[in-house]
């Protein structure tokens, strides 16, 4: 996909100036890499105010790096964005903690169709990321099919991995999710390290490489990897698998080199003027094809199916039953806005139980509003139909006053005969 942005960044002595849209960050990173090694500045400011929009795989890049300089002893001050709504952006993503931590707290944002930025250094940071994405995509995207989900989790695991194992990053990776919805459900995910770069990494094992293009290049193929005893190869090629075989878009900054794909440009790699010291990977994915990745991971022509996040948390049995435990899925049950990540996760997990059953655990919650009850089960029977949301769902452990709310939030739904469902 071709964009046209307007963006203007200069330097004077150790400040850079950034105004416009920051789409690429190669030069933004180039004036860095200039003050610090080249002029000897130990203090960087980073002058953003007139910054009017960013990119998460350019910030999540750019915020790798000042954290790695910040470790070896270079201090950053960053000047944010004078526009509310994108000075909120840096707040609510974690880019101006990473940037500035003494300006910037960690994100508290609690939305549901966006992940701040995650640091992760060890492989227990990593999994906690990589669950905590994987369950807001639950229930951010209606009508996931469980092929799907588990090819997205896969993908993720083994991108976010690939930093802890290959990349010799002094500050681990950084992890950012985005969804949208409206049009097609099509999930961004971006991994940024300030490590040594693929071409580096690769080159040891395979002295046959000769540039960075080659190294990008390679790294996409099956069975591509530094080492065999550390790893099979196959994680950055069934990455780009999925991408390209649900209609999304790939990307790999590392180096010297760029290598991208998307369905209406194709598959293309080019040598960059300005290095990326580390790697990026932008990776989105397509949904809206029902089952289009159920075949996405083949390995050796055979097909691959992971341990996926949903048998790990809620399967109890062989049978596919489910245990949602509502206490421990959401943070509040006072607005219709919390009820419908539930009610979209909760559908989801109804198809992806096949003949299991769906119990709903109320345990510990002695009250919910009638909105939240209208949005999470008033719809979700609706939706379901009457029939299969008795066949699939069961309800236990509810209060007195929880059991009227949701018995008269179902009952309305089913006189009015409206959902509205989104």
């Amino acid at each position: 996909m071709t964009m046209s942005v307007t963006t203007n960044i200069e330097r004077i002595d150790n400040r850079i100036i950034v105004k416009g849209v920051l789409f690429d960050f190669h030069r933004l990173l180039s004036y860095i890499h200039q003050i610090v090694e080249k002029l000897k500045y130990q203090s960087v400011t980073l002058d953003m105010e007139g910054c009017t929009k960013a990119f998460q795989q350019s910030m999540l890049s750019v915020c790798a790096q000042v954290m790695a300089y910040r470790q070896s002893g270079i201090d950053f001050n960053l000047i944010p964005p004078s526009e509310i709504a994108v000075k909120n952006l840096f707040k609510n993503t974690s880019w101006g903690y990473f940037l500035d931590p003494r300006q910037f707290d960690p994100s508290a944002f609690k939305g549901h169709t966006r992940i701040p930025a995650t640091q992760y250094k060890t492989p227990d940071e990593q999994q906690i990321a990589v669950n905590k994405i994987v369950n807001v995509m639950l229930g951010a995207i209606p009508e996931l099919k469980r092929a799907d989900i588990a090819a997205f989790e896969w993908a993720l695991n083994e991108l976010t991995d690939n930093v802890l194992v290959h990349s010799d990053s002094p500050i681990g990776g950084l992890v950012q999710v985005s969804t949208f919805v409206k049009g097609a459900k099509r999930v961004q995910f971006v991994v940024a390290d300030a490590g040594i770069g693929i071409p580096a990494s690769l080159r040891p094992g395979h002295p046959e490489i000769n540039s960075d293009i080659d190294a990008l290049d390679r790294a996409i193929r099956e069975g591509v990897t530094r080492d065999p005893n550390i790893g099979q190869g196959n994680g950055m090629f069934g990455s780009y698998e999925i991408c390209y075989k649900s209609g999304g878009d790939f990307l790999v900054d590392s180096g010297y080199a760029r290598l991208k794909y998307s369905p209406n440009v194709g598959f293309s790699i080019q040598e960059q003027g300005v290095p990326y010291s580390g790697t990026l990977i932008v990776a989105t994915i397509d949904f809206s094809d029902p089952k289009l990745l159920e075949e996405a991971l083949q390995f050796d022509g055979k097909k691959y199916t992971p341990l996926d996040y949903v048998e790990k948390k809620y399967e109890l049995n062989q049978n596919g039953d489910i245990l949602f435990r509502l206490q421990d899925e959401c943070s509040s049950f006072g607005s219709r806005v919390a009820g419908k990540p539930v009610r979209h996760k909760l559908k989801n997990l109804i198809e992806m139980s096949q003949w299991g059953v769906l119990t709903v655990d109320f345990d510990g919650l002695p009250l919910l509003s009638s909105s939240f009850a209208d949005e999470a089960f008033g719809k979700l029977f609706l939706s379901t139909g009457p029939v299969k949301f008795m066949q699939k769902v069961r309800l236990v452990n509810m209060s007195p006053i929880v059991e009227g709310l949701v018995n008269k939030a179902i009952a309305q739904r089913m006189m009015t005969g409206k959902s509205d469902v989104d």
